[in-house]
């Protein structure tokens, strides 16, 4: 495993980390993407996982998460899918890969963002897309549109006097996101979450769609859920199913929480996903 760099948007830097199998190139290929307020770090060890099955992976932190450059939490649909398409161009120049056997794998915001990302970018092959987010506003109660929507303007209005984002709480917490006690404090020790979203995210998430995305996508795409997701609708993730047009499968984890990688059920998950890959990318 080794740390790499590329720039994206206004050439800020994104940090990332390769790893290449030791068997003979080319390779195949998978890219993850983090979801929201979150770093690389949620994936666990499926990236070496994947590494020692035969694929070149690259797990990275969007602009302003984890170890990448930007303002601290700022998130747009269109930031993330800008972020990916530069992974993409950065991969492609590996000597290792094999350009025609590449594949996106994303959870929850991210799990929205690789969906738009394949539909305009015809390097990816197949998706695989976790706990997705079909539309963020949809996953909100009105009583908490319209608090957003306050700070909104709030937050307008203050940056007048300061030029600073005001900062808001983030709702979701680790016990949100793990049904296991044990998975939850061992990510808690690596405290990938961060505490706060600046209030500069809330016009922009409020345009996100996945489900428009979803229904544009003609590769392979699997859905997963975790059984007893807290943060993301079922009716959410189906609807991002439903709208996909061509092969797909829908699986559910079993008593697994949000955080389905490293959730009790994680390594079940891994099975079930990386024989999914293996029917695209290496047959």
């Amino acid at each position: 495993m080794r740390l790499i760099e590329f720039k994206s948007g206004q050439q800020e830097t994104v940090r990332g980390w390769l790893n290449e199998p030791s068997t003979p190139r080319p390779h195949p290929a998978i890219i993850f993407a983090h979801g929201f307020l979150s770093t690389h770090d949620e994936f666990g060890d499926y990236p070496q996982r994947f590494c020692e099955r035969g694929y070149l992976t690259l797990a990275f932190d969007f602009r302003g998460h984890g170890a990448s450059e930007g303002m601290r939490g700022l998130v747009s649909e269109d930031r993330l899918v800008e972020d990916l398409l530069h992974a993409l161009d950065y991969i492609e120049f590996n000597p290792g890969i094999d350009n025609n056997r590449i594949a996106l794998f994303g959870h929850s915001l991210g799990g929205g963002a690789v969906l738009c990302a394949t539909v305009r970018d015809a390097r990816v092959r197949a998706v695989v897309a976790g706990a997705v987010v079909g539309r963020l506003r949809d996953e909100l109660s009105n009583n908490e549109l319209s608090l957003y929507r306050f700070i909104d303007r709030f937050n307008t209005w203050q940056k007048n006097f300061t030029h600073r984002s005001f900062y808001v709480p983030y709702r979701v917490s680790y016990k949100d996101i793990f049904a296991d006690v044990e998975c939850r404090r061992e990510a808690e020790r690596k405290g990938f979450l961060q505490g706060a979203l600046p209030a500069d995210n809330i016009p922009l998430l409020m345009q996100q769609d996945a489900i428009t995305c979803a229904g544009n996508v003609r590769v392979p795409a699997l859905i997963v859920q975790g059984e007893l997701d807290k943060v993301v609708k079922h009716t959410s993730v189906r609807a991002v199913f439903d709208a996909l047009p061509g092969e797909k499968e829908l699986y559910e984890v079993k008593g697994s929480g949000h955080s389905v990688w490293t959730d009790c059920k994680g390594n079940e998950a891994y099975e079930h996903i990386a024989v999914w890959m293996d029917k695209y990318l290496r047959s």
